[in-house]
């Protein structure tokens, strides 16, 4: 944002201000300037009209010249004023103090310089009066007429001089007297009054700059408050503005700002309770949401996409882009409508739906929201293989048990054989009891119930297994090493050795004869760890991952009585998660597997 500092109003104050003055002067000036030396000269030329006419009126009561020039001789002159006296013809008679006779070319003396009234004023004394009086103003006097004019010379010239001309006598006219006077004197007051119209100036010019700029600054001081204070706003500081205090529109101005700050922070609050709101909504939502801006690239992702993607791995990048690869290709293909989209990403499954931000211009961007399918998936096989299994499990005993007792009943087996078959049927029925009971609890761990756990001395727990299996181990020419148990654990003692039976009957199941299979402790800060290790064939790798899951086997070509029906290692599971610890597996092929258990201490 572009800031302007104060002063530059109250130059622009000054300016106007100081150009106002200065017109109204200059044009004050001027006009009193010329009504001045109009008024001036106007006075000048009627006192010297009148002069003439008082001149004429004492000339034209003496009857003849020679009286006439004795009377000149008596009258004082302005100062400054010229005297020619003309005949009719336009001839001197005198000229300024100077008298030569009529029709006679000897000069007469001057007339005292009394007569004059002083000097000349700077007027050269080469141009006279006459030297200005023409002869359409001789034929104006002649006439009868009083003129007085302001005449320049009549054979060129700048100088000017201020004449007043009247008849002596009428009819007929016996002269006329012509004075002359310089306007120089009304020039240089014309002169000093225009200085002192410069000097008031100046004085009204400084005057000005003092009261504008006093002015300026009782305008400009709230001014800036108002532009600091709306600056803050624009940062998201809305303060109210402090400092004015005039009751006038800037006052008023201040208190709109005022109310319009408490509104913004009022809606800057609600907008931003709004967005926390919405942004709490969209973190917790467990799906990837994601905002593309029309281009393609990412305005927003919540912290279940950046999961989705592992933002804070090294690998981010690549799968990261092979996701926004795919979304950008449904924004582009599809821009008006919801667009549903079904994909997979490695091992991962995605639903995506993908739906545009619209707004008045348009399109702005896509929002697109991203499940993780996988699991839901892999539990509906999973459901799906575990019915199967079940079915599997269930229908094969009964047939054999239907086919053995139906044999029985139509006595194809012979007598001595059925006692062996009522075995077979027996064993089998036992078989889908086991079956249905360990279905049984694996529903109820599953659901957290049949825990009664104890303090569990781990000394004589290992000791009851090492006497458990001894026997079987050495029918199997296996070694079995037991390690001596230390400290107590709390859990339920009987689905703990549940856990054990079935790792050491896998464990004795697969080791080859000659093999060793081990089982010790090992104690942590906060848990305790078992581990059952044999020297058997090994899980392959690809299978590791499904372990534990229910009727799941690694050689499926394995009859029944070769092995379990895949319940053992899931129970095992549940048992352990239902302490609150944890199972895992590791394994070699052709060099054995380790199952490790993790529980927590007492």
């Amino acid at each position: 944002m572009r800031r302007h500092h104060s002063w530059s109003i109250s130059i622009k104050l000054w300016f106007a201000m100081t150009l106002l003055i200065l017109a109204v002067l200059g044009g004050l000036g001027f006009t009193l300037t010329w009504l001045f030396g109009d008024f001036y000269l106007q006075q000048k030329l009627n006192s010297l009209r009148s002069e003439a006419v008082e001149i004429s009126a004492q000339l034209a009561s003496v009857p003849n010249w020679s009286g006439r020039l004795n009377l000149l001789e008596s009258l004082k002159l302005t100062s400054g004023t010229q005297l020619v006296l003309l005949d009719p013809q336009g001839n001197i008679i005198v000229l300024a103090g100077s008298i030569s006779q009529k029709g006679s070319q000897n000069t007469i003396e001057w007339y005292p310089k009394s007569l004059l009234g002083g000097s000349l004023n700077g007027l050269s004394r080469d141009l006279r009066p006459s030297d200005f009086f023409t002869e359409n103003y001789l034929d104006q006097v002649l006439s009868g007429q009083t003129i007085s004019i302001k005449a320049l010379p009549i054979n060129g010239g700048a100088q000017a001089m201020l004449l007043a001309a009247t008849p002596v006598g009428l009819n007929p006219v016996k002269g006329v007297v012509l004075l002359g006077s310089s306007p120089i004197p009304i020039q240089e007051s014309i002169a000093t009054f225009r200085r002192l119209i410069l000097y008031a100036s100046l004085i009204a010019v400084f005057l000005a700059t003092v009261v504008s700029l006093i002015f300026a600054q009782h305008v400009t001081r709230p001014l800036g408050l108002m532009q600091r204070g709306a600056s803050r706003m624009a940062k998201g500081d809305f303060l109210p503005i402090q400092g004015v205090t005039s009751k006038d529109e800037i006052g008023e101005l201040a208190e709109a700002l005022n109310w319009m700050g408490e509104s913004l922070k009022n809606h800057m609050a609600w907008l931003s309770q709004e967005k926390n709101l919405l942004q709490g909504i969209v973190e917790s939502i467990s799906d990837a949401v994601v905002m593309l801006s029309i281009d393609g690239s990412i305005l927003y992702a919540n912290d279940s996409a950046k999961a989705l993607w592992q933002e804070n791995e090294i690998v981010v990048q690549e799968r990261k882009t092979q996701i926004v690869t795919i979304l950008q290709a449904m924004a582009v293909r599809e821009n008006q409508a919801e667009n549903f989209e079904v994909v997979t990403i490695g091992i991962q499954v995605l639903q995506i739906v993908m739906a545009p931000m619209s707004e008045n211009e348009g399109i702005r961007g896509h929002v697109a929201v991203l499940r993780d399918v996988t699991a839901s998936l892999r539990a509906e096989k999973n459901r799906r293989e575990f019915l199967a299994s079940v079915t599997h499990e269930l229908r094969t005993p009964l047939h054999l048990i239907q086919g053995y007792l139906e044999a029985i009943q139509d006595e194809v087996i012979p007598k001595d054989q059925s006692e062996e078959y009522i075995d077979l049927v027996l064993e089998e029925a036992k078989r889908l009891a086991r079956l249905v009971q360990e279905l049984q609890e694996i529903n109820w761990l599953e659901r957290g119930q049949v825990m009664q756990p104890t303090a569990i001395n781990m000394e004589n727990f290992m000791l009851e297994l090492d006497h458990r299996f001894q026997g079987r181990a050495q029918e199997l020419g296996v070694k079995l090493e037991v390690s001596k148990g230390f400290g107590e654990l709390y859990a339920d003692q009987d689905r703990l050795l549940q856990v054990f039976i079935n790792l050491l009957d896998n464990a004795l199941s697969h080791t080859p004869s000659g093999k060793t299979v081990r089982v010790f402790m090992l104690e942590e800060q906060n848990e305790m760890r078992m581990v059952v290790q044999d020297e058997g064939e090994g899980i392959p790798k690809e299978a590791l991952p499904y372990i534990f899951d229910r009727f799941f086997r690694v050689n499926k070509a394995r009859t029944r009585k070769d092995g379990g029906m895949g319940l053992g290692l899931a129970i095992v599971r549940q048992i352990v998660e239902a302490h609150g610890g944890n199972v895992r597996v590791e394994s070699d092929m052709g060099r054995g597997t380790a199952f490790w258990i993790s529980l927590p201490r007492l």
